[in-house]
C-alpha cells in the first residue's frame, strides 16, 4: 500500500466509530492502513530476525498508558535510528500541557478496550488524529523500537507507532533533524542556532524558551557516515541529537553564579558527559543542598547530566528551539502573540524555476504580503518577520528512493501599487531585498528579517529546475499583515477563514453542501490544482456519496475538507503517471496508479477491466475520472468494511440494493 493513500486513510479514519463497532463486534481492532507486517516495519530488507507483533496485554500484565504520570525517562531509544524523535519526546513529557494535546485522555486498556489508540499531531497546518491498532513488533517479548522504563507503561512506544504510521514505516523515521517532530507535536516554529558562532545572548534565549515551554535539542555534526554515533572522549556521542531537559543560573559558593544546561541522551544509559558538572563531579560540593533540590539533581545511568553553557556552546554544533507563539526571549521586552498567516503551494515541471540561476525562475509561485505598521520600539522602523517554508511530504516517500529537496526563497520589495506577478524583466534588473540564504535539504527552512514597512513578494524555490513538490510558507509578524488573496489564507478555522466564508455562503443555514453547491465551491477553492477547470457534477456526486457519513445527500466543512485533501493527494499520484504531461493516465499505467492511490489489495486484472471500461478514452483517463473512480472505490469499500465478518458480508436483497445505489 503506497504511503500516499497511508497518509489520506490516516486523515479519515473516525476513531469513535470504529471503537463502537468494535466494542460491538467483540473484536479487537485491526488497522488495514496500517497492518501488522514486516513492510510496516521496514521498507528495505531490515533485519533478519523474526518479529512478533503484540498488544501490550500479550507483553505484560496490567498494561497501562502511563504509569505516575509521563517522565523524560518514559522515552529509551530502541534499535531504529531515530534519536532525534526519542530527544523530541522526552522534552514532550517535560510539558503536561503540551503531550495533553498530543495524546488524548480517552485511550485506554481498561475501559472501553477495543486494541485501538489514537493520538492529534500537526500536519502542515492542521491537527489530525492519527488512528492505530495497539500491536507493537516484539522480538522474544521484548519492544524492539521506543519503550519506558517501566515495563508496563506504553504511551511513548504507541505514539512512535503513529509517528511510523503518518510516515509510511518505522524505518522512514531513521535519521532526521528534531525540529520536524517538535513542529509536528506542537504546532510550532523552528529556529536553528549555529553553535560556532552563537548569538550573545543564546543563554538567555534558551532559559526563557525553557520558561516558555519551548521544546530544545541539540546535537554535535559528524562529518562522515563513519563517525555518526562515535563516542568522544567526554562521553558524548557524534551525529546524535540530544533533549535539552534543563537550563538555569545556580549560585556557586566563593564564584557566585553559573550557567548550567540539562542534556539527555535518548539511549538512557550511562552514556553521559563526564566534564565539569557532570554526574558525580566534585564541583556540586560548592552548591547548597536546596540549589541541588531546585534543580532536582541525581546522580543516576539515565543518560541526563549537567555541564556549563561553556562547555555546551564548545561541545555541541547546532542548538533548534522550536517556540509556541514566537515570544521574544530577551529580558524586559514585552510578552507578545506572533501574528501567524499560511500559504500552500507547489513546485512542477511548469511552474517551478529553481533559483535566479535559472531562466525560469519568474515561474515559480508567488505570494505578496504587505507590512503595514512597524514593531513597537523598534527603533529603525521596522517590521520583524519570520519566514519558514516546508515541503511536504517527502520522508512518506523514502521507499521510492525520494529525498528531501534544497529548498529556500527570495523576497523582494515592491511599488505599494503592485498587484499581479513579477516579470522576468524585473528579476533581469533588480536584486532580493532577502534571502533565506544558502538553499538546503532540510524539510523546513527559515529567517528572520527586519524590512521596513511596505509590500513585498515572497518567492519559494528548489534549486533545480522542474522538480515536484508541495510546500507550505509561513509567515509570522509581530503586527498584522495585509495579504493579497487568495494568495495567503489566515491559519484558522473561524470566522475569518476566507474558505469557510465561502463554504457558509453556499450552504445556507445547514451548513452543509450538495453536489451542485459543491461543484461550485471546489471551482473556486482548487482553482490551483484545477489549473481553471472544474469537476462534473457526476463526480461530484462521487464524493458526497463517498464521504456523506450521516446519509444526508451533504457533506458538512469538516466533510468537504477531507473532499480537498483527497483530491491533493490523488493529484499527486496522477500526476505521477500522467507521463506524457497530457492530463491523462494512459490505460497501461493505470493499474499501477489505482494502487498507489491505496486499493493495491483490490486491483486486479478483472477489476481493472471494469474500471477502464467506465472511466477510460481511448487516450487514458483525466484526472476528474480517476478522482470519480477512486471516490467510488473508496465509497464502497467503505461500505464493505462497515459489514464485513471474517472478510465476508450477507446482506439482504434491500441492503444491497440500497449499498449499490448510493
Amino acid at each position: 500500500m503506497s504511503s500516499m493513500f497511508q497518509r489520506d486513510k490516516t486523515f479519515t479514519q473516525d476513531f469513535y466509530k470504529l471503537r463502537r463497532q468494535c466494542l460491538a463486534k467483540g473484536t479487537l481492532f485491526e488497522d488495514p492502513a496500517f497492518p501488522a507486517v514486516r513492510k510496516s516495519i521496514f521498507y528495505s530488507e531490515g533485519p533478519k530476525q523474526k518479529l512478533e507483533w503484540k498488544r501490550p496485554g500479550e507483553i505484560c500484565k496490567d498494561p497501562k498508558m502511563f504509569v505516575e504520570g509521563a517522565s523524560r525517562f518514559d522515552v529509551t531509544q530502541g534499535m531504529l535510528g531515530d534519536c532525534w524523535f526519542v530527544a523530541v519526546l522526552s522534552s514532550l513529557a517535560q510539558h503536561p500541557h503540551l503531550l495533553a494535546q498530543v495524546v488524548p485522555d480517552d485511550n485506554s486498556f481498561s475501559e472501553n478496550y477495543a486494541g485501538i489508540i489514537h493520538f492529534r499531531l500537526w500536519r502542515f497546518g492542521e491537527w489530525v488524529d492519527i488512528v492505530i491498532d495497539d500491536r507493537l513488533p516484539t522480538y522474544h517479548n521484548r519492544l524492539i523500537f521506543i519503550h519506558s522504563a517501566e515495563g508496563n507503561e506504553f504511551w511513548s512506544a504507541l505514539l512512535e507507532k503513529a509517528y511510523a504510521k503518518l510516515h509510511g514505516s518505522y524505518e522512514a523515521l531513521k535519521g532526521g533533524k528534531a525540529g520536524e517532530a517538535m513542529e509536528d507535536f506542537t504546532g510550532g516554529v523552528t529556529e536553528t542556532f549555529e553553535l560556532k558562532e552563537p548569538p550573545k545572548k543564546l543563554f538567555r534565549i534558551m532559559l526563557k524558551a525553557f520558561e516558555r515551554s519551548s521544546m530544545m535539542s541539540c546535537s554535535i555534526a559528524a562529518p562522515s557516515t563513519k563517525e555518526m554515533e562515535s563516542k568522544l572522549d567526554n562521553g558524548l556521542i557524534k551525529g546524535h541529537a540530544y533533549t535539552v531537559t534543563g537550563v538555569a543560573n545556580v549560585t556557586v559558593s566563593k564564584i557566585g553564579q553559573v550557567q548550567l544546561v540539562r542534556i539527555r541522551n535518548p539511549w538512557g544509559n550511562e552514556h553521559e558527559w563526564n566534564g565539569d558538572w557532570s554526574d558525580r563531579s566534585p564541583q556540586w560540593n560548592l552548591i547548597s543542598s536546596e540549589e541541588k533540590k531546585r534543580l532536582g539533581i541525581t546522580f543516576d545511568d539515565d543518560g541526563e547530566s549537567w555541564m556549563s553553557y561553556n562547555d555546551f556552546v564548545k561541545n555541541f554544533t547546532n542548538l533548534e528551539i522550536c517556540s509556541l507563539s514566537l515570544e521574544p526571549m530577551d529580558e524586559g521586552e514585552p510578552v507578545l502573540k506572533f501574528n501567524q498567516s499560511m500559504a500552500q503551494g507547489e513546485w512542477g515541471k511548469g511552474t517551478a524555476g529553481g533559483c535566479r540561476n535559472f531562466p525560469t525562475f519568474e515561474s515559480n509561485p508567488q505570494f505578496i504580503i504587505e507590512l503595514n505598521e512597524a514593531d513597537d520600539d523598534d527603533e529603525d522602523g521596522n517590521c520583524s518577520v519570520l519566514l519558514a517554508l516546508m515541503q511536504k511530504g517527502r520522508r512518506e516517500l523514502r521507499h521510492l528512493g525520494v529525498l528531501e529537496l534544497c529548498i529556500g526563497f527570495s523576497v523582494y520589495k515592491v511599488s505599494d501599487d503592485f498587484s499581479g506577478k513579477l516579470s522576468k524583466q524585473y528579476f533581469d534588473y533588480n536584486l532580493s531585498t532577502a534571502t533565506s540564504g544558502s538553499f538546503t535539504n532540510l524539510r523546513e527552512v527559515q529567517k528572520r528579517l527586519e524590512l521596513p514597512p511596505g509590500k513585498y513578494v515572497i518567492i519559494p524555490c528548489a534549486f533545480q529546475p522542474g522538480e515536484e513538490a508541495e510546500f507550505l510558507l509561513r509567515i509570522f509578524t509581530e503586527k498584522a499583515s495585509k495579504k493579497d488573496e487568495p494568495k495567503v489564507e489566515e491559519n484558522e478555522t473561524g470566522e475569518n477563514d476566507a474558505r469557510y466564508q465561502l463554504f457558509l455562503r453556499l450552504a445556507g443555514s445547514d451548513k452543509a453542501v450538495d453536489p451542485e453547491e459543491l461543484q461550485e465551491i471546489l471551482t473556486v477553492a482548487l482553482k490551483e490544482e484545477l489549473k481553471g477547470n472544474s469537476f462534473r457534477l457526476e463526480t461530484c456526486r462521487a464524493m458526497v456519496a463517498a464521504l456523506d457519513r450521516d446519509d444526508s445527500g451533504k457533506l458538512t466543512f469538516d466533510e468537504f475538507t477531507e473532499v480537498q485533501s483527497f483530491v491533493r493527494k490523488w493529484k499527486t499520484v496522477f500526476r505521477k503517471y500522467d507521463k506524457r504531461r497530457m492530463g491523462k493516465i494512459e490505460k497501461s499505467s493505470l493499474k499501477s496508479a489505482l494502487r498507489e492511490a491505496g486499493f493495491e489489495s483490490v486491483v486486479n486484472d478483472r477489476l481493472l477491466d471494469i474500471v477502464a471500461r467506465y472511466y477510460c478514452s481511448s487516450s487514458g483517463i483525466s484526472f476528474d475520472d480517476f478522482c470519480n473512480c477512486t471516490l467510488r472505490l473508496k465509497a464502497k469499500l467503505d461500505e464493505f468494511d462497515k459489514h464485513a465478518q471474517g472478510g465476508r458480508i450477507s446482506l439482504s436483497k434491500s441492503e444491497f440494493l440500497e449499498i449499490c445505489l448510493k
